[in-house]
């Protein structure tokens, strides 16, 4: 049976791209670097924040890099609500999915204070636990945050499901052995998703919440 269900968190249950977007573009300013449109960062993300200003900035000098990556955490923590929001259907689903008796979490590779606060802000209480970036843990699509979280939750991945929308989270479900879905309605397209090994995607909340079932259901 399929007890849990992780969710990415940027472009899966939260669009996060347009302050994203903001505090990128106030970062690379301040150093006087190009700003960028918000389908660059669109594209940029899923690596962290070290990594997607690395890819705006075209830079691998680390100095400036983590000037720029401090530049931005404090915008960006003070605006991370600014123009965030569930996607449709998110918190609906993930009360009827709780209801149901699953256990909930979120594996992200925004950074931990960010992901936690954000998580706490907009869907309260209902995720049994929040994992994002710590420098001391590599990030998805490694598998090591994935290692922690069954050994503090004690999940086991032959019940458990990822849901997300990049190539990153179908590439940290394989390596986890976890049964991926991805959601088209996220940063990437379906023709990635697809070409990255996807072999479930789904259109909407209420799809997503009867292919959970469906999984649960053919694993009896």
């Amino acid at each position: 049976m399929t007890k849990n269900v992780i969710f990415d968190l940027d472009g899966t249950i939260l669009d996060t791209l347009p302050d994203l977007a903001t505090a990128a573009n106030y970062a690379l300013e301040k150093l006087g670097f190009p700003v960028q449109s918000e389908a660059q960062v669109r594209d940029a993300i899923g690596h962290g924040i070290r990594n997607l200003l690395k890819d705006l900035m075209k830079c691998d000098d680390i100095e400036t890099l983590e000037k720029c990556r401090g530049i931005f955490k404090n915008f960006y923590d003070e605006h991370k609500a600014d123009s965030t929001k569930p996607y449709d259907g998110i918190p609906q689903m993930l009360v009827d999915l709780k209801k149901c008796g699953y256990r909930l979490y979120v594996i992200s590779n925004k950074y931990d204070g960010a992901a936690r606060e954000l998580v706490s802000r907009y869907f309260g209480e209902i995720f049994d636990g929040v994992y994002g970036s710590r420098d001391d843990i590599a990030p998805k699509p490694s598998d090591e945050i994935f290692r922690l979280l069954c050994a503090e939750r004690a999940l086991r991945s032959g019940d458990t499901v990822y849901v997300g929308d990049s190539e990153v989270d179908c590439a940290f479900a394989q390596n986890c052995g976890l049964k991926f879905i991805g959601v088209t309605w996220g940063f990437r397209s379906r023709d990635i998703l697809l070409e990255s090994g996807a072999e479930i995607l789904v259109d909407s909340s209420a799809e997503l919440y009867d292919k959970i079932l469906d999984i649960d259901r053919a694993a009896r």
